[in-house]
């Protein structure tokens, strides 16, 4: 089943396109929102298979769907974007994110329904989930990888890709590491815009200066960086109690 995402500033249309959506047979969720701002954050929290996005906002938002649509592809990779506009001269800027396709105003009940069906239909399924018991499933081209979250020594984002540092190896997936953060729970905290640690798997935090530090695990000859701020932030996880 799909999650949808809606990010249009006029009410009514706004209101028109949720309900009409929410009766599509493969929509499971309907997320709709008014604001650009909101839009990010939700997709951060609920990261939704299709982002309907209004290009034109009201001025006070300082940003545009294209600009929301680049921010989401960072928190979202999955997404899929469908851009809703009355003008076509946004068509060369958008290419940026790559959208599916467009939604020209007045909006049509059929096109919008199609479209939905397509985007649902063609879905791949997310890349890395969470099981009940605490596994975290990555789909590796045909194969389905398990890992027990206690074995995981830390996570890892270089460019697009996360790499899963684990007991049994190290396990690379598309999913963002925003992702990765709300999947592992537990003893699992970001220290780094790009590392997501265990903290039970930790031997010694060493600091190298340049407002950064380094984390060494035991039994794992590989290491994480832990920024300034974030020290300051756990610092309190890191000091012995009396």
């Amino acid at each position: 089943m799909t999650k949808v995402l809606i990010l249009e500033d006029e009410n009514y249309t706004l209101r028109f396109l949720e309900k009409l959506i929410s009766q599509h047979p493969l929509v499971s969720q309907v997320i709709a929102t008014s604001s650009g701002r909101e839009a990010t954050a939700l997709a951060g929290k609920y990261f939704p298979d299709i982002a309907l996005l209004d290009i034109e906002l009201a001025p006070e938002e300082w940003l545009n769907g294209i600009e929301v649509a680049r921010t989401i592809q960072e928190i979202s990779p999955q997404t899929k974007f469908v851009f809703i506009t009355g003008y076509t001269s946004y068509a060369i800027e958008s290419f940026t994110v790559h959208p599916y396709e467009y939604v020209l105003k007045p909006i049509r009940r059929e096109k919008v329904m199609n479209l939905i069906t397509e985007l649902a239909n063609n879905y791949e399924p997310n890349p890395c989930q969470a099981t009940k018991d605490d596994k975290l499933l990555i789909r590796d081209g045909p194969s389905v990888v398990f890992v027990n979250f206690n074995d995981i020594f830390f996570v890892e984002k270089q460019a697009k890709k996360a790499f899963i540092h684990s007991r049994s190896g190290v396990w690379e997936t598309t999913c963002s590491l925003n992702e990765l953060e709300t999947l592992l729970i537990g003893p699992f905290i970001r220290v780094h815009k790009s590392f997501l640690v265990n903290m039970d798997k930790i031997a010694r935090v060493t600091d190298i200066g340049s407002q950064s530090f380094t984390i060494f695990f035991n039994n794992y000859e590989k290491t994480a960086l832990m920024s300034r701020n974030k020290y300051r932030e756990h610092q309190s996880k890191f000091t012995p109690s009396l």
